[in-house]
């Protein structure tokens, strides 16, 4: 696990060196194409990282969500709800397969493509059980 952690840190750092001058908005400069190739990958380090971006994204909406001006409003919009029970392969495959369906989102930045993904795959039910 700890190396895992080492690979998608170095990973990280390498792409941070590409992003241009600061803005007020930092969108990474992965596509879906990268995303999609990483998460189809052969190797395990290709989808441990997917496995990795995948959860952050997961993660960041989640917490988001807990933390934001809404917190105390149960009725607050949640953009994707993922199943405590769903396994980060699973997860990986249906955005795999998403990603082939939509070939729009390939030449979009990575994390509005898997973004899209995940809330059209893992869309809120009303009274969603399992995803606190």
């Amino acid at each position: 696990m700890k190396a895992v952690f080492a690979k998608a840190t170095t990973l990280c750092l390498a792409l941070s060196l590409l992003a241009p001058a600061a803005h007020a908005q930092r969108v990474s400069k992965v596509t879906g194409t990268t995303l999609g190739k990483m998460c189809s990958s052969d190797k395990v380090t290709g989808t441990s990282l997917c496995d990795a971006y995948l959860a952050g994204i997961m993660d960041s909406e989640v917490w988001s969500k807990k933390y934001d001006t809404y917190k105390d409003d149960a009725g607050a919009p949640v953009a994707f709800c993922v199943p405590t029970s769903e396994t980060a392969p699973q997860i990986r495959s249906k955005v795999v397969s998403w990603l082939h369906s939509h070939n729009d989102a390939l030449t979009q930045p990575a994390g509005k493509a898997a973004y899209r993904a995940l809330h059209d795959t893992y869309a809120c039910q009303a009274n969603a059980e399992g995803m606190k």
